[in-house]
């Protein structure tokens, strides 16, 4: 699966607002009784993200994929080196958030 810029930063976004919500959870909890509560671990929330995205991706486009083996095929198929380092860079940092 190849993760786009969009979705690394939507991780990123992710992350964050799991913060701001752990941080509120805990005082939350300091000021009021427990209670029964459920929450889920980032962990589920990384899943649950995952899952969304993937319904989200459109299915296999078999004409995208003809029309790149032609490409490739004929040598006329070319990928910029500043668009292979974005791509390395985004893999590194989904990664990293994912603990791979």
């Amino acid at each position: 699966m190849i993760i786009s810029n969009k979705q690394v930063q939507n991780i990123l976004h992710l992350e964050r607002i799991n913060s701001l919500k752990k941080k509120a959870a805990y005082r939350e909890t300091a000021a009021i009784e427990k209670s029964d509560s459920l929450v889920l671990s980032g962990r589920a929330q990384e899943l649950n993200f995952a899952k969304e995205q993937a319904l989200k991706s459109p299915e296999v486009r078999a004409d995208k994929i003809l029309e790149l083996k032609q490409k490739i095929t004929s040598g006329d198929y070319q990928v910029s080196g500043n668009d292979i380092a974005a791509k390395m860079i985004g893999r590194s940092l989904v990664d990293e958030l994912t603990g791979r």
